[in-house]
């Protein structure tokens, strides 16, 4: 599937939204510093689908394509986690 230039420009545009919605959120909703990792967590999580859907045309791929990207998430997300429990233990 080709995308066309308006659909980049939108995506570009969205990402450009989303990055400055994470700079000011910090400003102008006080939260906790856990609830803001959270907000900030879920903000990139949409940046990362736009790029992966749009840019790395995952979105028009074969299953088993995308089943390795998701595989090598899974495996990022278990180094995270064993990283984020040796650090509580120090």
């Amino acid at each position: 599937m080709k995308y066309s230039i308006a659909i980049y420009t939108k995506v570009l545009f969205g990402l450009l939204l989303l990055t400055l919605l994470t700079f000011m959120q910090p400003v102008f909703y006080h939260m906790t510093p856990d609830k803001t990792a959270i907000v900030q967590l879920l903000i990139s999580m949409m940046k990362i689908w736009l790029i992966g859907a749009i840019y790395m045309h995952l979105r028009s791929e074969k299953a088993y394509l995308k089943s390795y990207v998701l595989m090598a998430l899974i495996i990022l997300l278990i180094f995270f986690v064993i990283v984020g429990i040796d650090v509580t233990h120090l």
